[in-house]
């Protein structure tokens, strides 16, 4: 029994001290999410549920039970759930074994928090936000991705922990 209650004192531990280590992780071009990378492979094919893991689907029903228009695709290496709620577009990854990778949420200004949209618009002003882009993933803290449009340039920032990094800037063609 000791050795039992030993174990999941350790589990708890080394599992709350890896949260804490990316608890103020700041945005970074090294830690761009997985989503923003050049992907090799494009989700090429609908599935059908008995052909994704059961892990998966148990996961996907658990933490979104109101949704049931959801469609699956499947790449060699990811089962990806599409589908749109609340004005809201999800993606949301799984591996080939059914664990949860990570989630994509894309909306616009309307559905931003009021501290995520102060942070932004406090620096950024003169620009308008027309896309924002939340990715989740496990131990991490939620990375927002904001599409800004100005007069003269296209900007995108990474937010994390409130922390603004410019990650891209274009410049608008005439």
């Amino acid at each position: 029994m000791k050795l039992v209650i030993a174990v999941i004192g350790i589990f708890i531990v080394v599992s709350t001290t890896a949260k804490g280590q990316f608890a103020f992780v700041e945005p970074s071009r090294k830690n761009t999410p997985s989503y923003l990378r050049t992907v090799k492979e494009n989700v090429s094919e609908i599935v059908y549920y008995n052909n994704i893991s059961t892990r998966a689907i148990r996961n996907f029903v658990l933490n979104f039970p109101e949704v049931s228009n959801e469609n699956w695709f499947s790449t060699a290496e990811l089962f990806v759930a599409m589908f749109r709620l609340n004005d809201i577009t999800y993606r949301i990854d799984y591996d080939k074994k059914g664990n949860w990778i990570e989630t994509l949420r894309t909306y616009d200004e309307i559905n931003m928090s009021p501290d995520l949209r102060q942070i932004v618009k406090s620096s950024y002003y003169d620009y308008d936000i027309y896309l924002v882009q939340e990715i989740e993933q496990p131990f991490h803290p939620i990375i927002y991705v904001i599409h800004l449009e100005g007069k003269k340039r296209l900007i995108n920032l990474q937010v994390c922990n409130g922390v603004i990094h410019e990650w891209q800037k274009f410049k608008k063609s005439k």
